[in-house]
């Protein structure tokens, strides 16, 4: 498939999830399940064997990506800083947009986009993006556990501890130091894995919900602008800045223009943080992202 009938594929899976909350076959609380067996299985199993059968010659320049990523992340969360201080919100508010500007969801949507239109080399370069999303996941943790308290434990779980993130050192370590797996394992891996993308796809479907846009549309608009055009703008920039070519930066640039993340709504709830307005700029930036990711894909 091309990178238009992929998009379209993926666009298609999302509105099979959405139909299915629609009608009732799947319920909205089935998303916690599907997620639970996305991130602890499926999604470890596909990064795994990305990792495990990656050229990691020009593992440097896979670090820079992830870099960029942190940068985007904190050029991101100060323009929603400040625009939110300009408007006056409160700090509880101002938090939950300026987490909401700063994660991108490149795991939960950008590995299935990037793995349909650029395969499997082009998921390397997405995992390591989405390692810099992770760092600034724990960043973040730490500086809502100072400001608000809480439990290092919750902190070390959802991060350090997070199944994705041990994936990819576990499928490095697997490929540096050329561990054979065997048939047995290596079939298992390769099912879970194919389960990943459509579960993914019918989870957001069953997670779109758009009643609660209409009291938070402002702000919402303004992070989904600034997630979906103002973010990848950006990021073109800096590539070139460092020298970035070829599938590093397309696909660099590509995740710079995810939606908001997820795992930002976790932070939500965990610090008693604004969270209507925090799912209100998850659900408006990832329901336009079908549309801004089909074109920048297209003319990148």
């Amino acid at each position: 498939m091309n990178s238009y009938e992929t998009i379209l594929a993926i666009v298609v899976m999302i509105l099979i999830g959405y139909v299915c909350r629609r009608y009732e076959f799947l319920k909205p609380e089935d998303t916690q399940t599907l997620n639970k067996i996305v991130v602890y299985i499926a999604i470890p199993a596909l990064i795994f064997l990305a990792m495990y059968h990656a050229d990691l010659s020009n593992i440097r320049t896979f670090g820079t990506i992830t870099l960029i990523c942190i940068t985007m992340g904190i050029i991101s969360g100060i323009i929603a800083y400040f625009f939110t201080h300009f408007k006056g919100y409160s700090a509880k508010t101002r938090w939950g947009v300026v987490t909401a500007s700063a994660l991108f969801n490149s795991g939960f949507l950008g590995y299935p986009v990037v793995l349909g239109v650029f395969g499997a080399t082009g998921l390397v370069r997405a995992v390591f993006y989405d390692v810099g999303s992770t760092l600034l996941f724990i960043s973040f943790g730490i500086f809502f556990l100072i400001r608000y308290g809480g439990s290092y434990k919750d902190i070390i779980k959802k991060s350090v501890l997070f199944p994705p993130l041990l994936a990819v050192i576990c499928g490095v370590f697997a490929n540096l130091l050329h561990l054979q797996l065997g048939s047995v394992i290596t079939s298992t891996l390769n099912y879970l894995s194919g389960a990943a993308i459509p579960m993914i796809m019918i989870s957001l479907g069953l997670s779109l919900e758009f009643k609660g846009i209409k009291e938070y549309f402002d702000v919402a608009s303004f992070v989904s602008v600034l997630k979906l055009i103002i973010s990848p703008m950006i990021a073109m920039v800096i590539v070139g800045l460092v020298g970035l070519s070829g599938l590093d930066r397309t696909v660099t640039i590509v995740e710079a223009g995810m939606p908001s993340a997820m795992l930002s709504l976790v932070l939500a709830v965990t610090y008693k943080l604004d969270v209507k307005v925090t799912a209100a700029c998850i659900f408006m930036s990832t329901a336009l992202s079908i549309i801004t990711i089909t074109v920048l894909i297209l003319f990148i």
